[in-house]
């Protein structure tokens, strides 16, 4: 090989390396962030358990389990959303307990 192939040759692995890095910003800004949510309510709905969420910055997630089961878990890995418009307890219970009849 002559100087202009080596030249070749480390441009093509330079250009692979830098589709690789591009690749995996795009692939890390995609993975969702996740925030330890604490849990601020549970109801029985039928044979639902609905589990409400509340985590950092406003962060409000519920998830809807059978009945059977179990119990709610104190803490919750849940998608970070932050500065979501502030809610009272009160009115969410109400509006899931309206949506079950």
């Amino acid at each position: 090989m002559d100087d202009m192939d080596h030249k070749r040759f480390f441009i093509k692995i330079l250009v692979i390396i830098c589709f690789a890095i591009l690749f995996a910003i795009v692939v890390q800004a995609e993975i969702k962030k996740m925030t330890t949510c604490r849990l601020a309510s549970q109801l029985l709905q039928g044979d639902t358990r609905v589990c409400v969420f509340v985590g950092a910055n406003n962060t409000q997630y519920q998830e809807y389990v059978p009945y059977d089961a179990g119990e709610c878990p104190k803490e919750y890995q849940c998608p970070y959303r932050p500065n979501e418009k502030p809610f009272i307890l009160k009115n969410v219970i109400k509006s899931i307990k309206d949506q079950f009849r």
